[in-house]
């Protein structure tokens, strides 16, 4: 099990079209701090399973069905949408 896998199951438990979270509500989700390259650049929250397999993290919501609409560093958030 991937140490993100608590935020797949969260967008997953919601059923929502669309998830915003916090930076804050995510890492209070996942149980530690983000690393600071998704804090810093919006692209490294983009892209699919297949072609992002070298980050674990985009995987694991890609997985439950959810992938990445916008993210906003002013405000520090995420919002997810289930593909």
């Amino acid at each position: 099990m991937s140490k993100y896998e608590p935020l797949g199951k969260y967008l997953e438990k919601t059923g929502e079209n669309y998830v915003s979270l916090t930076f804050s509500q995510i890492e209070e989700i996942l149980g530690f701090e983000l690393i600071k390259s998704l804090k810093k650049y919006p692209v490294s929250w983009y892209g699919t399973a297949e072609g992002s397999q070298t980050h674990v993290w985009k995987v694991i919501w890609c997985s439950y069905g959810y992938q990445v609409d916008t993210v906003d560093l002013d405000a520090q958030k995420v919002t997810f949408y289930k593909v």
